[in-house]
């Protein structure tokens, strides 16, 4: 009991952080689902389908924006917290880093929709879906990551997506409706990138200044190879709404989301112990706790699979309203790779970037990348892409990158 009591002691604002993403991750993976059933029935499949083509598009357009900082610049505050002047620092080179991408951004996506014929038929819907990059560059989840006060970004975030759900019900009645939803998705992020960035400036004390250009210069190579590592992995992760939605049909995508969200939810355990531990990895480099936490969360992980396996059907019904085999079985096998993923978040970046390999990681990271479209290139080849190939795809490149990274970390001498 005594030695119970110190453990928790020792990590207690590892605890906490972790008790505030739990809150967070829970409810920004639930909330879609509460509203999932609902605008299926409005709006309907196809232009359900629609809304999330678009939103996957500008999820890349996000990580554009994202470039590693949110990645590097928690690890950065996490390191120089104390320093309040170096702090001021850190913030201001990324947020105006961040804020230089988005210009580009926004310039170079109004002019794609605009000019290719493929987004002509919902283009307001595209358009709108660009609002929700405000949620990447204002919202500050790095910087509450680094000083290890999640509390502030938790009530945020949550108090804008409750909103989100309530004016979903309030003002979408109607098919007609559904540009209120990619609007209503902006305005959400826009409110609580605004309300974090004020804590930022005037509860945390952080004073926005002027950086040489040689700063900036010297944070985007910083950042570099994270960005490089994330854009490689989303590729693998998200890429299947985009070829399902151009191959299949926005139908296709309705069904193929629905089964992500549920994935997403197995994931929630990985991603708030990741975020929690990474500012202390970051500063003690604690080979043994990193494997304990890993442990823990794997056998969560499968445990929840478990019960995903036996409760697919009743899931789909529950979505859908009508029992789908196709949904539940996409369900099924798209869980397998939550498991793995759960690996991989604690031997690629909570292992290698905090250990100072971010170039290897990120060699690793393209590697997968390859693998994962070398695999869609053959089926596609082969004409052979379906909802079944497609997710098996998501599934393999996830037991590569495993591989990889257990044989990487294994020459750095990482795993014990």
């Amino acid at each position: 009991m005594i030695f119970l009591k110190e453990k928790l002691g020792r990590n207690k604002t590892v605890l906490a952080n972790f008790s505030y993403l739990s809150i967070l991750q829970v409810f920004t993976i639930l909330f879609p689902l509460l509203t999932y059933p609902y605008l299926l029935r409005v709006i309907g499949l196809e232009l359900y389908g629609v809304i999330v083509f678009a939103q996957t598009i500008v999820n890349y357009v996000s990580l554009v924006i994202n470039f590693g900082f949110n990645m590097s610049g928690a690890r950065n505050v996490a390191v120089y917290k104390d320093d309040k002047t170096r702090l001021s620092n850190i913030v201001s080179s990324t947020y105006l880093c961040k804020l230089i991408l988005w210009v580009i951004c926004l310039v170079v996506y109004l002019s794609v929709i605009s000019i290719v014929p493929f987004f002509e038929d919902h283009y307001w819907v595209y358009a709108l879906s660009f609002l929700l990059t405000f949620n990447e560059l204002l919202l500050p989840i790095w910087f509450f990551q680094g000083i290890e006060k999640m509390k502030y970004i938790t009530i945020v975030n949550l108090s804008a997506r409750l909103l989100f759900v309530v004016a979903i019900f309030l003002f979408v009645h109607e098919r007609e409706d559904y540009l209120i939803v990619p609007l209503l998705n902006g305005i959400g992020a826009m409110l609580a990138g605004c309300l974090s960035l004020y804590i930022v400036l005037k509860k945390e004390r952080i004073k926005l200044t002027v950086i040489p250009i040689r700063e900036l210069i010297f944070a985007y190579k910083e950042s570099f190879p994270l960005f490089v590592s994330s854009l490689s992995t989303q590729i693998y992760v998200n890429v299947n709404k985009l070829v399902v939605g151009s191959f299949l049909g926005m139908s296709e995508v309705s069904i193929y989301d629905m089964a992500d969200k549920v994935l997403n939810l197995m994931k929630l355990p990985i991603s708030m112990m990741t975020q929690a531990v990474f500012p202390k990895i970051s500063r003690e480099r604690n080979i043994r706790f990193l494997n304990c936490v890993m442990f823990l969360v794997v056998g969560i992980v499968t445990l929840i699979y478990a019960v995903l396996f036996v409760c697919s059907d009743w899931i789909v019904c529950l979505f859908t309203g009508k029992y789908m085999m196709e949904a539940s079985v996409i369900m099924r096998l798209l869980g397998i790779s939550a498991i793995f993923v759960s690996f991989n978040g604690f031997l690629g970046g909570n292992r290698l970037v905090p250990f100072g390999y971010s170039a290897i990681y990120m060699r690793v990271m393209i590697s997968n990348c390859l693998f994962f479209l070398v695999g869609m290139g053959l089926l596609w080849v082969i004409e052979n892409i379906n909802m079944y190939t497609l997710t098996m795809m998501a599934v393999v490149v996830e037991v590569f990158c495993f591989l990889s990274l257990i044989y990487r970390n294994w020459r750095l001498g990482l795993l014990v």
